[in-house]
């Protein structure tokens, strides 16, 4: 993965190394590395980065220590093990860890869905109906609407056709 992408472009392969599967497989060494890594990317965040590398020794030793715990999330470190006492700067990197994306999938799938919704019998589409249609298709399942809230949005925004069941036909 370090050959195929850039620094900049692989801005989470380097958090991924302090879940504890990862750091306790590493050597002193490699962990010294990877301290100075992301010190020089992520010291604008850490409110002590002065005391960076020492901190990364104790949770490598703290995960040495530690009976294996093998599919833990990002949260439950957050919540149970990264100590905003003696982790702090840790903690810092496992937040932005537990927000980063680990792919496109969800920005390609939203695309694929704009593109079944925008073909050439709707190109005249408004905008915010064009938005509020990409919404629901990609979340709709999730969101029950009832015939009445459909009818509703009827008289608000003008003329949808309803089916039987009160799903908004489009």
């Amino acid at each position: 993965m370090k050959s195929r992408f850039s620094q900049d472009e692989r801005a989470h392969y380097e958090l991924c190394a302090l879940i504890p599967e990862v750091i306790v497989k590493q050597s002193t060494a490699e962990v010294k590395e990877l301290g100075q890594c992301l010190l020089v990317k992520w010291n604008h965040v850490m409110p002590l980065p002065s005391a960076f590398q020492c901190e990364l020794q104790r949770w490598m030793n703290y995960w040495n220590r530690q009976l294996p715990i093998s599919a833990s999330s990002v949260t439950s470190l957050l919540t149970f093990h990264a100590d905003a006492t003696f982790f702090p700067n840790l903690r810092e990197l496992l937040k932005i860890l537990a927000v980063l994306p680990l792919g496109s999938v969800e920005a390609e799938r939203s695309f694929s869905c704009l593109r079944r919704i925008h073909n050439w019998l709707r190109n005249t589409m408004a905008t915010e109906k064009l938005s509020y249609l990409a919404v629901i298709a990609m979340h709709g399942h999730d969101v029950p609407i009832s015939k009445a809230s459909a009818t509703n949005l009827q008289t608000i925004h003008g003329s949808t056709p309803l089916s039987n069941d009160g799903i908004v036909v489009v």
